[in-house]
């Protein structure tokens, strides 16, 4: 925030999307997950950096979902009910082959399988409604309730739908934050015997 102020949120715009990955990437350093399936080498950084573009040019800017601060402190995906099921054409996965094998390495690709898996099997199917993919705080902004801010913007706009959410957090730490914004844990899953848990949680419509 700048002097205790709240940012100003907006969908962001294809001018946005590389500093935007940029935010969700450095988020992401020490998330439980991303590193369990990102690549441990020194081209980690270069490969999760690699993966959020892709994300955010694939999903966020096409569907208009991409959320940011004017400071780019803080960034959120969400992916509307029309690909809440995140299925992709067959080209479009052989063309994503590149960007998983620079985030995971060849050794991290049975790694994106179970988290595929995991995570598809626990996604609800029905009713209709937005993913949360991803929020992110800058680290050098975190501790000031930037992420409560983005998510009372974007659930606002959700509720304005009469929509429900969904989201898997990948930190215990953040499952009450979740909670405090209406979302109720509907599974605790690990991603396989050697990998992380993932709470998936629910935000019913308002």
């Amino acid at each position: 925030m700048v002097d205790g102020r709240p940012p100003v949120i907006r969908r962001a715009t294809p001018a946005d999307a590389e500093r935007a990955a940029q935010t969700l990437s450095d988020a992401f350093t020490n998330d439980p997950v991303t590193s369990w399936l990102g690549r441990k080498d020194a081209k980690r950084d270069a490969g999760r950096l690699g993966m959020f573009r892709y994300l955010v040019n694939s999903l966020g800017i096409p569907s208009n979902e991409l959320w940011i601060a004017e400071d780019f402190s803080v960034a959120a995906l969400w992916v509307p009910p029309s690909r809440a099921d995140l299925k992709q054409p067959l080209l479009q996965e052989l063309k994503m082959i590149p960007t998983v094998l620079g985030f995971t390495g060849f050794s991290g690709v049975s790694r994106v399988s179970a988290f595929r898996k995991s995570a598809e099997a626990h996604h609800p199917k029905v009713p209709p409604h937005f993913y949360l993919m991803t929020i992110g705080v800058d680290p050098k902004f975190q501790g000031q309730g930037l992420g409560s801010a983005m998510l009372k913007t974007t659930l606002s706009m959700i509720d304005g739908l009469k929509l429900p959410a969904y989201l898997e957090s990948s930190s215990p730490k953040n499952v009450p934050l979740y909670q405090r914004h209406g979302f109720e844990v509907t599974s605790e899953f690990k991603l396989r015997d050697d990998g992380p848990t993932m709470w998936g949680m629910w935000r019913a419509a308002r």
